[in-house]
């Protein structure tokens, strides 16, 4: 056989031995991830933070932030440590990378959460004129963005006009959270520290209702709730009311102006066979003529 014969009868069998050498050499390379895909140490950070466990968030994200500083999740990951180190109750370092988060993302709902975290510092900080402020620009400017609850930064921007010695104007906020969001965590929350709604001169809640039940399933209360308006008793409600650490919702009727008059209701409820306890109230009563 020829040499030229015996390269080409040879040629397929070295062409399959470099192809094997070349996937070799593939397999041993480490993957490279997709720059766009979101990092797993960020989702992890994420849960920690939500279980309290700021500083193990933190010893995730600390590393990664410096081996990803230029990252398209950088901005992420710069809010994310904001989140663990203000769990902690490091709120300057907190308030640092919430700035950071703010000079390096263009995302609207990052921006929107990280003012947001900047503001909850400032707070903590008891910097309640720069609080209320950076509190007012997230209810103007991003008040479209879902992922900050509006309720929340309403009342925070109530209680920082309050702190900061302008009761009134926390007021108006407290009126606009109970207004606009009557049900949620923080309209209750407002009514207490409203000053005209919450307690009289003398320090003692303003109006009362009559406590007909209570249930520990949201969804049974309202449902019972409904019984009674079905029955015609007045002004029916369900108000959450935690108590050590579990919440029970309990099912309000009627607006009382002082306690005789609530007292004088719970003896007519009595007799009729309905068991009753007196509780403040914090909502307006009916107008004349309204249920």
């Amino acid at each position: 056989m020829t040499t030229r014969r015996l390269v080409t009868a040879l040629l397929p069998v070295l062409m399959l031995a470099l192809a094997a050498g070349c996937g070799d050499k593939k397999a041993a390379q480490a993957p490279v991830q997709d720059p766009l895909v979101r990092p797993a140490v960020l989702a992890q950070s994420s849960e920690l933070i939500r279980s309290n466990r700021g500083a193990e968030a933190e010893a995730q994200l600390g590393p990664w932030l410096e081996e990803n500083p230029k990252s398209a999740f950088t901005a992420e990951g710069h809010y994310l440590m904001g989140q663990a180190l203000f769990a902690q109750g490091r709120y300057e370092e907190a308030k640092r990378h919430h700035d950071r988060c703010l000079d390096e993302t263009k995302d609207r709902t990052l921006k929107a959460l990280a003012h947001l975290g900047r503001a909850d510092c400032s707070f903590q900080l008891q910097d309640y004129h720069k609080a209320s402020r950076q509190y007012h620009w997230l209810e103007e400017v991003y008040r479209d963005v879902t992922a900050v609850p509006p309720d929340e930064v309403l009342f925070k921007l109530g209680m920082s006009c309050k702190l900061a010695g302008f009761p009134e104007t926390g007021d108006y906020w407290f009126k606009k959270v109970i207004e606009l969001y009557g049900t949620s965590e923080y309209a209750e929350k407002a009514r207490r520290e409203h000053s005209w709604l919450s307690q009289d001169e003398n320090g003692n809640p303003r109006y009362y209702s009559l406590e007909v039940a209570s249930f520990s399933d949201e969804q049974k209360a309202l449902a019972e709730a409904e019984v009674y308006r079905q029955k015609g008793y007045a002004d029916v409600r369900v108000e959450r009311r935690p108590i050590v650490g579990t919440d029970y919702y309990c099912i309000h009727v009627g607006n009382f102006v002082n306690r005789n008059d609530a007292i004088k209701a719970k003896e007519d409820a009595e007799l009729a066979g309905l068991k009753t306890e007196i509780r403040p109230s914090w909502l307006l009563p009916p107008k004349a003529g309204q249920r």
